[in-house]
């Protein structure tokens, strides 16, 4: 006989289906899943993003920002689908310092309650504007022609 055969032929493939748990099916249990960047820059549009699957009632789905000694609602919605994906839209104000935030997610039903409470760190955003010339230095007055070099000018 052929030396690529399986040992045993379809019984062992009988075997492992005996084996095999008889309910295969996906938990139907709520859940819940939040993704948060773990860096926020300062007045750049951010995204917090919420997925909700299997809710078997309605919930209230609130998120808020607690960043420089204030609370900001970012959302706050009665949840009726079975299954959602929200994403929400939001901007931190620049501040003196780097500092942290916290994002807290709540959801809330009749017999649901989960609860997601991160840390994420906010940095002021720098810009970086890049000129290209044609040559390394210009002095005043002096016009370019061409793009051979790359100078960095930080804002």
């Amino acid at each position: 006989m052929g030396k690529n055969r399986l040992p045993g032929g379809p019984s062992i493939f009988l075997l492992l289906l005996f084996l095999l748990p008889g309910d295969t099916s996906p938990t139907t249990e709520p859940q819940y899943m939040v993704l948060v960047p773990f860096l926020i820059h300062t007045n750049v549009p951010e995204k917090v993003c919420i997925q909700l699957t299997h809710l078997n009632e309605s919930v209230t789905l609130s998120a808020t920002l607690e960043y420089a000694g204030e609370n900001r609602s970012l959302i706050a919605d009665v949840v009726s689908e079975k299954d959602v994906f929200k994403c929400v839209p939001f901007t931190v104000p620049k501040s003196s310092r780097s500092s942290s935030a916290f994002l807290t997610v709540l959801v809330k039903g009749l017999t649901l309650k989960f609860r997601s409470r991160k840390s994420v760190l906010v940095k002021n955003s720098e810009s970086l504007v890049f000129v290209q010339t044609d040559k390394p230095i210009y002095k005043p007055g002096q016009t370019g022609t061409g793009n051979q070099v790359g100078n960095y000018i930080q804002s």
